[in-house]
């Protein structure tokens, strides 16, 4: 796939929970949650995004992992999870909106 890419492919893949080794070859990132952008953009900035919501990612944990979790409905916490979710849904219109 990374040789395709290079050659100037789009190439577009659906991956829940993807291992580290695997997530690293991503260039950008489609984080959807609720049927929402939580964000889009680089990889690389994804790290950064997550911490200015005051959710940074634990050191020596796969950051897949904790993008999942982060933005999860997790049952007797539903509604924690649907505000910690919008709080990225929104977050991510505010800044699309800005660059407009």
């Amino acid at each position: 796939l990374q040789d395709m890419a290079q050659s100037g492919r789009t190439i577009l893949c659906t991956i829940h929970q993807p291992p580290s080794e695997v997530f690293a070859m991503f260039n950008r990132l489609l984080l959807l949650a609720e049927g929402q952008t939580a964000y889009y953009g680089p990889r690389d900035l994804a790290l950064d995004y997550f911490r200015d919501l005051q959710y940074p990612c634990p050191s020596n944990y796969n950051p897949a992992d904790h993008y999942i979790y982060t933005l999860a409905i997790i049952p007797q916490k539903e509604d924690e999870s649907r505000r910690r979710v919008k709080e990225f849904t929104d977050e991510y219109a505010r800044r699309k909106a800005g660059e407009d």
